[in-house]
């Protein structure tokens, strides 16, 4: 069986499998749901909206957004479905960027000690822009009872163009004993790129883990996970990727926990005219993460190998921080950043240039953002916010995207 055919299989089986996780999470039983949905309206500047090259002028557009969530609690499953639409109205001949994104997630206890969780998603945004969301292609190896969590494409920051992303992913975690866990999963992600030298890719990891706690703050484990991706229109760049990780979790106090892992990347990558080639690398993760009633802060790392839109597998080291402060009853602060390095693919000369990308280098892209809201009353609420966004490299010249909105929100409560 090639590589191809077996990721299109493993593809398949996961999605029904997934399928069958979310009918089992949604059985009938009496349940306390909760509907809420924010509006928002707003205007903003942005120099560069689309992270186009050359000299772009500044354009200024009113946006339309909508964020609706349900919540539905169980005696034994928890369900949550929550969407994300946004459209900025530019001027000076940019026309309209719209996003979308729905995603749900179950969780069901299916005995006292073995829990089922699924996820699926549907992402549908230009990466990189004044409304960007977040695009993932891949898990990160799960730790611990949490579903697997998808990480952007390494090279999708740099490019500016639209994608559709169908993800889901799943997980059965069961307790073997007061101090022993062990937890099997899979996710599965379709990434449809939508311009001239992108290539479309299917990914699928299947993953284990094993976890052991040896204090009542200290976990340890093990893990390992197998990301397989396919290139739709050629078996040239497809690879396989063997995970094995040393996973571990600490309780540092009352407010922070952290969370990491540390392992190896084996990629065995097909080359073309039978021809494969194996490459080892170091991957890992590390979240260090602080919740109370006042503060929140979560600062996160990770080096993965991981499949991208452009040129193949890459591997990206990523940082990223999120702040929020409540500073009293009616105001919040919040600030969050981010930085992504990919190195050059693994398979060079893979795909045809796009826009001023004319090698096979690396690509980066940072990107911070500080939001200000005010309470005027339960569900009115008024915002200002700014944002800079850059992508860079060996062979990108654009230039940074700085953005200024103002708004309000109006919350709708619902049963």
């Amino acid at each position: 069986m090639t590589m191809a055919n077996h990721g299109r299989r493993l593809l398949g089986t996961a999605g029904a499998l997934i399928l069958f996780d979310l009918l089992a999470v949604a059985s009938p039983a009496a349940a306390q749901d909760r509907l809420t949905a924010d509006a928002s309206a707003s205007i903003g500047v942005a120099t560069n909206p689309f992270l186009d090259t050359g000299s772009p002028p500044t354009a200024i557009g009113p946006t339309l957004s909508f964020r609706p969530t349900w919540i539905s609690e169980r005696p034994l499953t928890t369900l949550r479905v929550e969407g994300d639409a946004h459209a900025t109205f530019y001027n000076r001949g940019y026309g309209t960027n719209e996003s979308i994104s729905v995603q749900g997630s179950g969780t069901h206890k299916l005995s006292e000690f073995t829990t089922l969780n699924a996820a699926v998603g549907y992402i549908n945004t230009i990466v990189g822009t004044f409304n960007d969301v977040r695009v993932p292609v891949g898990p990160v190896v799960p730790i611990g009872a949490d579903l697997p969590v998808f990480v952007n494409d390494p090279a999708l920051g740099g490019v500016g163009r639209r994608r559709q992303i169908y993800q889901a992913s799943g997980n059965l975690v069961s307790i073997l004993s007061p101090r022993d866990q062990i937890e099997a999963g899979v996710a599965v992600s379709a990434n449809r790129s939508g311009g001239f030298g992108l290539e479309d890719f299917n990914y699928a990891t299947p993953s284990v883990a094993y976890s052991r706690l040896l204090s009542e703050k200290f976990t340890v484990g093990a893990s390992f996970a197998v990301g397989i991706s396919n290139y739709l229109r050629s078996s040239v760049g497809d690879a396989t990727v063997y995970q094995p990780s040393l996973t571990a979790s600490r309780t540092i106090s009352e407010r922070w926990t952290l969370k990491a892992s540390l392992g190896a990347a084996i990629v065995n990558l097909n080359e073309g005219l039978g021809q494969t080639r194996t490459t080892t690398t170091f991957n890992g993760t590390a979240d260090l993460c602080r919740r109370d009633l006042r503060w929140t802060a979560c600062f996160n790392f990770a080096r993965q190998t991981v499949p991208s839109a452009f040129q193949g597998v890459r591997t990206s080291s990523s940082a990223a921080t999120s702040i929020g402060y409540r500073i009293n009853e009616f105001d919040d602060l919040s600030l969050s950043g981010s930085y992504s390095h990919a190195s050059a693919p693994l398979l060079r000369n893979l795909g045809t240039p796009t826009g001023n990308i004319t090698d096979n280098g690396a690509l980066d892209f940072a990107s911070v953002n500080a939001n200000y809201s005010h309470r005027f009353r339960r569900t009115l609420s008024g915002f200002v916010s700014g944002g800079y966004a850059k992508a860079f490299g060996d062979s990108i010249r654009r230039e940074a995207n700085l953005t200024a909105t103002a708004g309000i929100t109006y919350r709708f409560n619902g049963r």
